[in-house]
């Protein structure tokens, strides 16, 4: 296979950008006067708030912003988020349906940035939080697809405005505050490997009073997700269970408060009798909001609990009875969050702020035969003051966005042991020492309108992550004891360095248009790094792994977008992201340079349609192309491309009943999502069909 070198493609990329920037923008006058919103087009008033904290029109963002509405949503084939936001431009989801067996791996990848560095709020409150980030224990189904208003997606660092997690961009699930009239419904659907579901949802405002509450209950005997089973292999099963309720009040025209709560609990099976885990999630928040004339204010406050207890087998005895425990009890982070927003202070618009969190990781290890005592334990604190400074020039047709923000963090208390030697490590007993460190993370963005149909727009900025108190402390242990890596409590943090550049543009009045050009350079980027081989018990080879700050890293890419709005209910779409991202320098082992991250790809497509009439019929149809993706450090593992498509199709009957079919892999593909040398190939079992009924009353 001929490979290009990297400076050629980013000059080739370059100049095919600055082409179609050209072509986009030559469609329309430069001078027309008062901002006209395109007739029965793509809404530019609808608003974003993950860019800045505070309001602003999607037009006016510096940073590249995609909102999925709530009609969205509720058209969309699927129930989870990360399936949900799949087609989105810039993003990678490698997990199939199926693989929700293993509900605690972040599937997500955005700009090429690799697993776990896209930041997931709820209402502000972070999902994947420093203790536990490197696996991102997001139940991605945790949140009831009816609760939810819409969905931000930012693309680009988000640290100057929340700090570390954010390396690829934010992804913010905003849930509804119901309105006076009362809606109710309950949903039932079944279909493939015998998967059964229930939902319901109630939400109503009273006076100054609102409330809202939505549940539901799944089963499914799950797939097998290898070609040929082993004898010891089984169905990746799932039971999961959710409930979100949520109230507000508003106390006064300008001020509301809201509480919600949240329990999720699943036991996911992962393909052998003795290797599965439970997960329960309970998380609370309180958010305080006012708009006054001069002065917005808006506060948070959360905890975010999970237990966790992780069944693994081993391979000695070729996966044939239960070795051990992994339980995390007791496990929290907590956190507050404060801003104020200047809001007649023209002709800008200024937020400062700060919050500070918690997090607390306890990990043990329980053995079926034996007393051994193994564990982990860390705290980590960060305070966090921060500001964002929106500029409007030219009657508002240039906006200059500046971002600060310093992370000052403490981890403590950390510790790991284990008091029995095994598979040639010796027992140990570790405390470490706290350690403090400080980040400050800027950014700079600018968004211009020489017209009322375009924008142009460049941002850049810093991002980081800090490695967390599970990379820190646990050594992490899978595939029956041949995956063993061990943790690294001198790790360092991860950062980032990003800019982008790109327009937006309603090509005609039916044809909107949108292409990014986006560039990062990364530092002490986090991953395995092979240490060696050896024989496990029952003669299979373990494979010895420490994580470790690889030295850097570059990234590049072009993000391309259209929409048609052929008719009022019916939307065509497709996009396309172009992504490299390379080892630059890795001072330990310089075999690695030049190799592409894993399980990333290179070449990222969707396109299809949605046509929305309920009285007719809804249909929603997403075709996504894959091609060159590594799975391994080393690349020796590679899938060359492979093609699905997904639908979903609803009707409508009587105003209340509604009869929907989804189907993920229409076209029956069984490509491999992972290849692994330790434990093999992990399949897509092929279509997924289920249907439902809804009723609303």
């Amino acid at each position: 296979m001929i490979q290009f070198k990297p400076v050629r493609l980013k000059i080739i990329h370059l100049k095919w950008m600055g082409i179609l920037l050209m072509m986009m923008a030559a469609g329309y006058p430069i001078s027309l006067s008062a901002r006209e919103q395109p007739k029965n087009t793509y809404s530019l008033d609808e608003v974003v708030v993950s860019t800045t904290r505070s309001e602003i029109p999607v037009f006016d963002a510096a940073q590249s912003v995609t909102v999925i509405s709530s009609q969205e949503l509720m058209s969309s084939p699927f129930e989870r988020m990360e399936d949900i936001v799949r087609s989105v431009p810039g993003i990678y989801n490698f997990r199939h349906f199926a693989l929700n067996t293993n509900g605690i791996v972040s599937p997500l990848k955005m700009r090429g940035t690799g697993s776990n560095r896209i930041l997931i709020l709820v209402d502000g409150v972070p999902q994947n939080d420093n203790f536990n980030n490197a696996i991102s224990w997001v139940g991605w189904g945790h949140i009831p697809k009816e609760t939810i208003e819409r969905i931000e997606i930012v693309r680009g660092p988000t640290s100057a405005i929340y700090g570390s997690e954010g390396l690829g961009g934010v992804i913010h699930i905003i849930t509804k505050k119901p309105k006076t009239q009362r809606q109710t419904s309950i949903r039932t659907e079944a279909g493939s490997a015998d998967t059964y579901t229930g939902q319901g949802f109630h939400g109503q405002k009273l006076e100054k009073f609102s409330f809202m509450a939505a549940g539901g209950y799944e089963q499914s005997d799950g797939f097998y997700m290898v070609k040929d089973p082993e004898t010891y292999e089984i169905k990746r099963y799932r039971e999961v269970g959710k409930v979100l309720g949520k109230a507000t009040c508003d106390v006064t025209p300008a001020s509301e408060i809201s509480i919600a709560a949240l329990y999720y609990d699943h036991d996911m099976g992962q393909g052998r009798e003795f290797f599965h885990n439970d997960l329960q999630l309970d998380q609370y928040w309180l958010n305080y909001s006012h708009k006054g004339d001069a002065l917005g204010l808006k506060a948070l406050v959360y905890l975010n609990r999970a237990d966790k207890t992780a069944f693994q087998d081993t391979a000695s005895d070729n996966y044939t009875s239960p070795f051990r425990e992994e339980k995390f009890k007791g496990t929290q982070t907590w956190g507050t969050d404060i801003q104020g927003t200047l809001l007649n202070w023209k002709p800008a618009q200024l937020t400062v702020g700060a919050s500070f969190k918690e997090a607390i990781f306890e990990y043990n290890e329980d053995y079926t035969a034996s007393t051994r005592d193994a564990g982990a334990k860390g705290t980590q604190q960060v305070i966090s003051p921060f500001a964002n400074l929106d500029v409007h020039f030219l009657n508002d047709n240039l906006i200059v966005t500046l971002g600060a923000r310093y992370d000052w963090i403490e981890t403590s208390e950390g510790a790991n042991w284990d008091t029995v030697a095994s598979g040639g490590k010796l027992a140990y007993s570790n405390a470490y020492a706290s350690n403090t460190e400080g980040n400050f993370s800027p950014k700079l963005g600018v968004a211009w309108h020489p017209d009322d149909k375009t924008t142009f727009r460049a941002s850049g900025g810093k991002g980081f992550r800090a490695p967390s108190l599970f990379e820190l402390y646990k050594v992490h242990v899978r595939n029956g004891g041949t995956y063993y890596r061990e943790a690294n409590p001198n790790l360092k943090p991860e950062q980032i360095w990003s800019y982008d550049v790109g327009v937006e543009r309603f090509i005609t009045d039916s044809l909107w248009g949108r292409l990014t050009f986006y560039q990062s350079f990364a530092e002490d980027y986090i991953g395995d790094r092979l240490t060696g081989t050896g024989v496990f018990g029952g003669g299979k080879t373990r494979y010895e792994y420490q994580l470790d700050n690889i030295s850097q890293v570059d990234i590049y890419g072009i993000e391309t977008e259209l929409e048609w709005y052929v008719l009022a209910d019916l939307t065509l779409f497709a996009n396309y992201t172009f992504n490299i991202s390379e080892v630059k320098k890795d001072e330990n082992n310089a075999t690695l340079n030049g190799n592409y991250l894993p399980n990333d790809p290179r070449h990222n497509a969707h396109f299809g349609f949605r046509y929305n009439n309920p009285k007719i019929v809804t249909v929603s149809v997403i075709a996504n192309y894959y091609a060159d993706i590594y799975f391994d450090n080393e690349n020796t593992l590679k899938e060359n491309g492979y093609f699905t498509v997904d639908a979903s199709i609803s009707r409508r009957f009587f105003n209340s009943f509604t009869a929907y079919i989804n189907a993920e892999n229409i076209l029956d593909k069984e490509y491999p999502m992972f290849r692994s040398v330790s434990s093999g190939d992990t399949i897509a079992p092929g279509i997924i069909v289920t249907g439902g009924i809804k009723l609303t009353f």
